[in-house]
């Protein structure tokens, strides 16, 4: 970062943070996490806080990590790969822009919104019509780039913030009923864990970060300590907002934990909830809020993809014709159904969601870390493992996956990529030792 002192806060600036802050919460906060903490709190009962702290850090605290590390760089998201060379880098990206563009999380975007808040009510409504007024909506938001962030956090957040206030304040006030169920603390810890990284958040922080980025330059802040510190405030607004409605939806799920069972539906769950907490008109609440979350990260990741490969394009291929494009794509997909596409992205987020994250704890320790030889060990360790964990799934492999240590929170890719980056180094340092003694005797020669 450039050597600057960097000056005291303003009113403006303290503006924009709350504006970027609740931006960060209402693209991180879409209708697959609205499921996730009441599912949690009703697993664990009276241990549901402890679920949902594991919870938060594997979700918030790695994709505010994420953040953290591509403004710190300097270099957008590329600053995290490009040790890779420059041919993975790329493609690693590429495949999570499309992942999180047109082919996989757009799309469920759209599907789930349908399904929670227009199935219900108008169910004769064809789903290729609401899909298409879905992606009519979102490219009007889309087209003008540089306003994207400030609708989204001026217009969205602060409804969406508030229907879950309400919902939270009313399950307190007036609780379903008591927490009772005893679970293990090792459970609660390996259910959080588990569910707060299969989010895949980290992988939409990747992509948002250069949104944000833009954004914060757009709005006159060129140094890049006043970026970071600005990306930095923000992240930890949003942190808070997400911190208090995770925690406040797990606490409903908890005062349930004795009513419904464990292997309940966790879209069954959240709507009972509802209905027992606000009655039949609950549910208009609930397709509200699930239809503005499945908008508000559908204007972030279209958004951020079409600016990304615009990057990559270096100019050849405009912003908007990617949007237009890019919402196309994605209205086609959409009317697959939920179930198709997420049978489509497993497989490809299983393989991709561990490098990103490898990468993301890399590029935050780089400074210990002596060449780029390491990284391109430890990830190499990651995408083999990773690829034989999706493989699995489906196939017998001859490894055995799930004897490796962590597999049951699904970091058994980090044992291997310990040792691959450890083997990098050691190669590394020896192949430099080498080349300076054979440096010297030729010196010692001349």
């Amino acid at each position: 970062m450039e050597n600057q002192k960097v000056r005291r806060m303003n009113k403006t600036d303290t503006k924009n943070i709350f504006i970027i802050g609740f931006a960060i919460f209402a693209m991180f906060f879409g209708a697959g996490n609205l499921i996730f903490p009441p599912y949690l709190g009703l697993l664990n009962g009276k241990s549901w806080f402890l679920s949902f702290l594991c919870f938060i850090i594997m979700d918030i605290g790695l994709s505010l990590l994420a953040l953290l590390v591509v403004t710190k760089t300097g270099k957008g998201t590329e600053g995290i790969t490009d040790k890779l060379g420059t041919l993975p880098s790329i493609l690693i990206l590429s495949l999570n822009a499309v992942c999180l563009g047109p082919l996989i999380a757009i799309p469920r975007t759209a599907a789930t919104a349908y399904e929670f808040s227009i199935a219900p009510f108008f169910p004769e409504l064809d789903t290729k019509v609401f899909s298409l007024l879905f992606f009519l909506a979102v490219v009007l938001f889309c087209l003008k780039q540089s306003k994207v962030i400030d609708i989204i956090g001026t217009v969205f957040a602060p409804l969406i913030l508030a229907a879950l206030l309400f919902l939270i304040v009313k399950g307190i006030v007036s609780p379903l009923g008591a927490v009772e169920l005893q679970t293990a603390a090792s459970s609660a810890v390996r259910d959080g864990i588990n569910a707060g990284y299969q989010t895949m958040d980290v992988m939409a922080a990747m992509i948002f970060s250069a949104s944000i980025l833009l954004t914060i330059k757009q709005k006159g802040y060129r140094d890049t300590k006043m970026q970071f510190k600005i990306i930095s405030a923000s992240g930890l607004l949003a942190t808070i907002i997400l911190f208090v409605v995770y925690g406040g939806l797990a606490y409903l799920g908890a005062t349930v934990s004795a009513q419904f069972p464990a292997d309940i539906d966790r879209v069954a769950l959240l709507i009972a909830i509802v209905k027992a907490l606000l009655g039949e008109n609950g549910m208009v609440l609930l397709g509200v809020l699930v239809c503005a979350a499945c908008l508000t990260p559908a204007i972030g990741l279209l958004s951020s993809s079409a600016s990304f490969f615009e990057r990559q394009a270096k100019g050849k291929v405009s912003y908007r014709a990617f949007v237009l494009g890019f919402a196309g794509i994605s209205y086609v997909i959409s009317n697959f159904g939920i179930t198709r596409i997420l049978a489509l992205a497993s497989p490809i987020l299983n393989i991709l969601y561990p490098v990103l994250v490898l990468l993301v704890f890399m590029g935050w320790m780089e400074k210990w870390l002596p060449n780029t030889a390491v990284y391109r060990s430890a990830a190499s360790g990651t995408i083999v493992i990773s690829t034989l964990s999706a493989i699995s799934e489906y196939l017998p492999v001859p490894v055995h996956i799930a004897n490796l240590p962590l597999y049951e929170y699904g970091f058994q890719w980090v044992l291997p990529a310990a040792i691959c980056g450890l083997i990098g180094y050691i190669f590394t340092k020896e192949r430099t030792s080498r080349q300076r003694r054979i440096i010297g005797n030729i010196a010692a020669r001349t």
